[in-house]
């Protein structure tokens, strides 16, 4: 990777939960009380985006020999 590349490259957000931080309601706290894992807010967050992504991957057609793979299964196991 060049040094360009590097500038262009997109930046991932990092999560520390024994950060303090801003909820969306406004209100500061900690993301996390120690030792509890991650706050419902983060959870539920992460989960969408969980969801959504394997929703893509759930519409995309089955590959031909995948399809045939498992027919040749069926009709193996038929006697």
């Amino acid at each position: 990777m060049t040094r360009n590349d590097k500038k262009k490259a997109p930046r991932r957000m990092s999560v520390d939960a024994r950060k303090k931080s801003e909820r969306q309601d406004g209100s500061r706290g900690s993301a996390a009380a120690p030792g509890k894992g991650m706050s419902p807010t983060l959870q539920a967050h992460i989960g969408r985006h969980v969801r959504a992504m394997f929703d893509e991957v759930a519409q995309e057609p089955v590959p031909d020999h995948l399809l045939r793979l498992l027919k040749d299964l069926d009709h193996s196991g038929e006697k």
